[in-house]
């Protein structure tokens, strides 16, 4: 069958001087039919017109008339909202619409107070800042905030003038961090970041791939406890992951196919690759896979933006061209959180005790190599260090709480000696910044900060075990953690006081202060519950061996971490071997791989301190640590539960003055 020709012949211009007829895009077959019309094969006839031999008609093409008004309009209500949001309280606008809109259009304003969106123009144009202090923010952020978030790098020679006009977005999230000083202008300053997150990033479209977007919101990201409490902490990172996933920032841009140039996608399908990216966009990939991991690792979430080895080779890259001082420590720190991430391993439950021990070890070891390479390679970097102290910590929470050691801590001594030495390095690490140094610290290094002061009233906690109390004294001694606890409620409290109303819920360190106030008294309460440091149990420990036949019991001499102070003094030794060659762990819930007699222990039914301790308190300190929220990182015990002993009232409710372990008690029967 032949096919007719289509209605409407192409437009030739030598031929004719009107405009061309506008066809429409769906002939009348397919209309009828309402499915596709697809014209690839030729350009007068659709492919199913064609295929079926139909009489193909594509009708002219209706066009509004009343657009150009229509858009006038438009323009005109936008251009009254924009004059609306300008307006001082209690003014009135009226202002005539376009010859041809309804009267009724007219708009009547109201006060600011009522629209949330802000004015157009930015914080310098509306005087939140002036742009002398604006210029001082960028400074203090380059000199004190940058070196603890190594993965934005604001250049010396770059100013708050340069900033502003150049990257909008990147000057409003620098000086929104670094105005901490001010809490009312920070507020400000946080609400406009919010609206432009909104404006430029979720309603930006393909725009919103842009460096400077994923920049600005990583400083935010780091610094988020300046922003409503991490309030919008996930939406912002999810948002950052979903900006490096499209720029392809976490692989290679080089494209090795051709893409369809039509394909929507892949909004940067027609982006010309290179060979590799540049410092800035590898810097940014690192930060996100940094932020990502420890926020995954720390409150067991899922990590949203695992490192690739293209992330890897970028901070190697940037190490060996050492454009700035800070490039030379990227490589570790990422490295090191790869480390971080492995330690996981260690609490999975199907592993065997076996297992589970060599990934301890294992994992000890790389540890142990990675200090000993920072001390050969010099580096200043707080970020660095405290990522370090964090990894051994959370290293010594999951081997020793996360597979419940705890409830058997004479056969585990040198991981508990270990788990005690780790948490006085990480806290002296705190306790050695210079005053109100720490206003610079990044959200993930306060996170750090209340994982070690948790994890150690833990370890300070289990030490006082009545079985291992002796051994343990002089490292609890050294970690202090009474003192601990008032320098910190000092040093944080003195922060407290930056809302010009007196209001001090809306200060982040409030909220900081009134965390550590919490794990301290619970500490209290643990300790006053065991009657650990009663004036009995203090001479019940430390009271002569009995004479005979008995092993006697040292400290284990070890090569303490560089931060650590050295025990001297009393040298009471496990064994004659140091923590490096420290006996095979073992774990709960299986056959313990070391007895206590291979440690250098004796059995507790022959200690020469069982004499001086009744019977009854090995019962104390296993009921507490069989207690919910030791193995978690920010749980406290026992905080949410009735408490097993009930000291106001008496021993679990006996109406007994003190706490088995208090040495007081007869007998069993006395229960």
């Amino acid at each position: 069958m032949a096919l007719s020709a289509p209605v409407a012949a192409p437009f030739d211009p030598s031929q004719r001087t009107s405009p061309p007829v506008l066809l429409s895009k769906t002939c009348q077959n397919c209309f009828s039919l309402k499915i596709r019309c697809d014209r690839t094969q030729r350009t007068d006839i659709c492919d199913r017109c064609a295929r079926l031999g139909k009489h193909c008609v594509f009708r002219p093409a209706r066009r509004r008339d009343n657009s150009a008004k229509r858009d006038s309009r438009i323009q005109a209500l936008e251009q009254q909202v924009q004059d609306l949001l300008r307006t001082q309280p209690g003014s009135i606008i009226q202002q005539t619409i376009p010859e041809g809109a309804p009267s009724s259009a007219s708009i009547v304003s109201s006060t600011p107070s009522s629209i949330d969106a802000p004015p157009n123009g930015d914080v310098i144009d509306h005087d939140i800042l002036t742009l002398e202090r604006a210029e001082t923010l960028v400074e203090l952020y380059k000199s004190d905030m940058m070196p603890h978030f190594p993965f934005i790098i604001v250049p010396a020679e770059a100013t708050a003038t340069n900033l502003r006009h150049e990257s909008p977005f990147l000057f409003l999230s620098i000086i929104s961090v670094a105005s901490f000083h001010d809490l009312a202008i920070q507020e400000k300053l946080s609400h406009r970041f919010k609206y432009m997150v909104s404006e430029k990033v979720l309603l930006g479209g393909d725009d919103s791939l842009s460096l400077e977007y994923l920049q600005g919101l990583l400083i935010v990201l780091a610094w988020n406890q300046y922003h409503g409490r991490s309030k919008y902490y996930s939406q912002y990172l999810q948002l950052a992951v979903s900006i490096a996933v499209d720029m392809r920032l976490d692989r290679t841009p080089m494209r090795n196919k051709p893409s369809n140039p039509g394909s929507k996608r892949d909004p940067i399908a027609n982006a010309v690759g290179t060979a590799t990216w540049g410092a800035e966009e590898q810097r940014a990939a690192a930060g996100i896979f940094y932020i990502s991991s420890t926020i995954s690792k720390l409150f067991d979430k899922m990590n949203t933006f695992p490192c690739s080895t293209f992330v890897e080779e970028g901070c190697r890259a940037l190490r060996q061209r050492g454009e700035f001082q800070t490039d030379k420590d990227l490589y570790h720190i990422i490295r090191l959180q790869r480390i971080i991430e492995n330690i996981d391993t260690v609490a999975d439950q199907s592993l065997s005790d076996a297992d589970a021990q060599e990934a301890f070890l294992r994992t000890r070891s790389e540890l142990e190599e990675f200090r000993m390479h920072l001390h050969t390679d010099v580096s200043d970097s707080h970020l660095l260090f405290m990522q370090f102290h964090t990894a051994k910590l959370f290293l010594y929470q999951v081997a020793f709480f996360e597979r419940s050691l705890q409830h058997n801590p004479a056969l585990h001594l040198n991981t508990l000696c270990e788990g005690l030495d780790s948490a006085k390095a990480f806290l002296d690490l705190y306790l050695w910044l210079p005053p109100k140094s720490e206003m610079a610290l990044t959200n993930s290094e306060w996170i750090q900060l209340s994982f070690g002061v948790n994890l150690a009233a833990k370890f300070a906690i289990v030490s006082k075990y009545p079985s291992v109390e002796q051994q343990t004294r002089e490292l609890r001694r050294n970690l202090n953690i009474d003192n601990v606890f008032r320098h910190l409620s000092l040093r944080i409290g003195a922060l407290v006081g930056r809302a010009s109303d007196g209001n001090k819920q809306k200060d982040i360190f409030y909220h900081y202060e009134q965390r550590v106030r919490k794990i301290q008294n619970w500490y209290e309460r643990m300790v006053k519950a065991t009657g650990s440091d009663s004036p009995l149990s203090q001479q019940a420990s430390v009271s002569p061996p009995a004479t005979g036949n008995v092993q006697s019991i040292q400290m284990p001499t070890q090569q303490m971490d560089a931060n650590a102070q050295s025990l001297g003094g009393q040298q009471l030794s496990l064994s004659s071997t140091g923590y490096a060659q420290q006996q095979p762990m073992s774990f709960a819930n299986g056959n313990m791989a070391v007895s206590a007699a291979s440690m250098g222990l004796t059995p507790l039914s022959t200690s020469p301190f069982s004499s001086s301790y009744s019977p009854v308190p090995s019962i104390a300190f296993p009921d507490l640590m069989s207690a919910p929220g030791w193995d978690m990182p920010f749980t406290i015990p026992m905080d949410d539960n009735a408490w097993v002993f009930d000291v106001t009232s008496g021993y679990q409710g006996m109406n007994m003055a003190s706490p088995p372990s208090d040495g007081t008690w007869g007998s069993p029967n006395d229960l």
